[in-house]
């Protein structure tokens, strides 16, 4: 949908939904505004691939008039920028690469929307939470969709989502395009219907259905039950499986990011105590396409880290062991994190590797927070060991 007609058509939902009575100015003023500001440092080095780093500065401001009312709008910006030396920027992803990691601002939600008590209708740009589509947090600049969205809650424990998307942006870019991180799905968009239901005390699922009949369609299902052991500790249990077919003349079965041969299971099995977490996770996929993207953002799969994850393709199958602690320190949050990944592959075209994980997240105050993270990658073949580190500042306001 082209810029000029998004701003049409928020100028008539202006005019005729809230300059068309008195209530307009408001609800203009009891809008609200949401701003963060984000300090984005990477640094990837490689024994024979060519290293990269680079620094960003930037974050979103977002404005949502009162949604007390059944109509209601909201626009969301995001920024980021280049700052200090860099070394091959493109690779890191912090920026626009469509213009050659030059400074990235961009509207990554501009939406109309209704509700009722039960259902919400957005027409617009947007950002999703979908296991195949969703925004993907792990740069400043996350990626959104243009289309339209319905969610009905009007069945008793029971959610659905219909959702039609005819243009995806990258978190790298700031056009909307025919285009998903799985490549091209031309004229007839992606469809996505869902299910998740929570009627059965402790067990949550969710089935989803991606139609693209011009790139390929996905199923996923997803099932987690928690059980308490008692008032300290939490017992979960999960699994999943993706599975795509129906390849379209834009389909690559042996595309890492996503085609028609994805015939992924995993499971996971975790203990919650309040201050501890620990998690085995198990994922094997059975078909040559990998999952890593989806359509957009990163694909949902259990066995995911920052880097290290079970959803590549030619065939991968993976064990990866994941726990977190909240360290006592003062009255705000502090976390340490840690990961171990073994991914072998069961075709000659893949590669296996062995990776570990460490993080730190603390906040200051609420609104104040740092996150560093690091990961190192070593394959059992010739492809190069890498390792990866971010550190992270934000301030909400």
């Amino acid at each position: 949908m082209p810029k000029y007609k998004l701003s049409l058509l928020l100028s008539i939902f202006i005019t005729l939904t809230l300059g068309a009575d008195s209530k307009a100015e408001e609800a203009f003023s009891k809008g609200n505004i949401d701003a963060e500001i984000k300090l984005f440092y990477y640094d990837i080095t490689s024994k024979t691939a060519p290293d990269a780093y680079a620094t960003a500065l930037g974050g979103y401001l977002k404005y949502t008039t009162d949604t007390k009312n059944p109509l209601f709008a909201s626009v969301r910006f995001h920024t980021s920028n280049p700052v200090g030396d860099s070394l091959n920027k493109v690779t890191t992803a912090l920026f626009n690469n469509d213009k050659n990691g030059e400074s990235l601002t961009t509207i990554s939600e501009s939406f109309l929307a209704y509700k009722t008590k039960s259902r919400i209708m957005k027409l617009g740009n947007f950002m999703l939470k979908t296991p195949m589509m969703n925004d993907d947090t792990t740069r400043i600049v996350p990626w959104s969709y243009q289309g339209f969205t319905y969610t009905g809650e009007s069945i008793k424990d029971m959610k659905v989502q219909l959702y039609h998307i005819n243009a995806i942006r990258s978190f790298t870019s700031d056009s909307y395009k025919k285009e998903s991180a799985s490549g091209e799905f031309g004229d007839s968009g992606i469809s996505m219907l869902s299910l998740h239901y929570t009627g059965i005390n402790g067990l949550k699922t969710q089935v989803f259905y991606y139609y693209a009949p011009e790139l390929y369609s996905t199923f996923v299902a997803q099932a987690d039950y928690e059980i308490s052991v008692d008032n300290n500790a939490l017992f979960c249990i999960g699994t999943q499986y993706f599975n795509s077919g129906d390849g379209g003349e834009f389909a690559v079965t042996q595309n890492k990011n996503g085609g028609d041969d994805i015939n992924l299971l995993a499971i996971r099995t975790s203990v919650d105590t309040e201050n501890w977490m620990i998690s085995i996770n198990y994922s094997q996929n059975f078909g040559v396409s990998g999952i890593v993207k989806g359509y957009g953002g990163l694909a949902k799969v259990y066995t995911t880290s920052m880097i290290a994850n079970g959803r590549g393709n030619y065939k991968p199958e993976t064990w990866m062991l994941k726990s977190t602690y909240n360290l006592p320190l003062g009255s705000h949050e502090s976390e340490l994190g840690f990961r171990l990944t073994n991914t072998q592959v069961n075709d000659p075209r893949g590669d296996g590797f062995n990776a570990y994980y460490f993080h730190f997240k603390h906040f200051f105050t609420k609104e104040a927070s740092i996150y560093l993270r690091y990961e190192n990658l070593t394959y059992t073949s010739t492809k190069s060991d890498v390792a990866y580190f971010r550190a992270i500042a934000s301030y909400k306001f």
